[in-house]
């Protein structure tokens, strides 16, 4: 069944999405620590519903089997709609999730597909692997630093093979996220995500920005 994998966040206007557990990504990941991740219960209360926590778990046990490109072609099929999203929750764990993750958006052409993941390592080791990225794929290195713009470096390397990055700021001025801009607000129309290379969100709350500045 489409719902039992797939998640419509209100916040990406219900552009659906594939979600994972936290416990995927929050080893890099300078948001977890200090407790600033909105997919963290503490800061998200539908995280904390055992339907959510059920759904990560089983969609972790997908993406680790060799049922994952069935059960999601299927289901993008199946939710027609235009956009996609991996992951507004977790991300891949190795190159071999990749892979499987590209396949999928391979075959779903008509599909445009955003993918955020913060391990350079597997963005290498794809690079590595000479496998091509769909051109209906926008992938994106997620940095895991807070209120840090992406090395320079890092940036141009990534890009010669058409991976883009993201950041985050905690100056408006700095934003380039049209539902940040508007005060951390839905999508709407914006489609940045699926076409731009380097994405600036602006991180809300006055008690996030103290857990930065610390």
């Amino acid at each position: 069944m489409t719902k039992c994998v797939l998640s419509y966040p209100a916040k990406l206007d219900n552009v659906p999405s594939f979600d994972l557990p936290l416990s995927t990504c929050k080893d890099r990941c300078n948001y977890h620590d200090l407790e600033i991740c909105y997919a963290m219960p503490k800061n998200n209360s539908h995280e904390y519903y055992p339907s959510r926590k059920n759904k990560l778990r089983r969609n972790l046990r997908i993406i680790r089997s060799n049922n994952f490109y069935f059960r999601l072609v299927k289901a993008i099929i199946k939710s027609k709609s235009a956009y996609f999203r991996f992951f507004s929750s977790g991300q891949v764990e190795n190159l071999n999730q990749l892979i499987k993750v590209l396949k999928v958006c391979s075959t779903c052409k008509n599909v445009k597909f955003c993918i955020m993941c913060n391990n350079d390592l597997i963005y290498s080791q794809l690079i590595q692997s000479g496998y091509k990225i769909p051109s209906n794929v926008n992938v994106l290195l997620s940095n895991y630093e807070l209120n840090e713009k992406t090395p320079s470096f890092i940036k141009e390397y990534f890009i010669k093979y058409n991976i883009g990055v993201t950041q985050t700021t905690i100056k408006k001025s700095l934003t380039t996220c049209n539902a940040s801009l508007k005060n951390g607000s839905k999508c709407e129309l914006c489609t940045d995500c699926y076409t731009k290379k380097d994405i600036t969100f602006m991180i809300h709350g006055k008690h996030n920005k103290k857990r930065i500045l610390k």
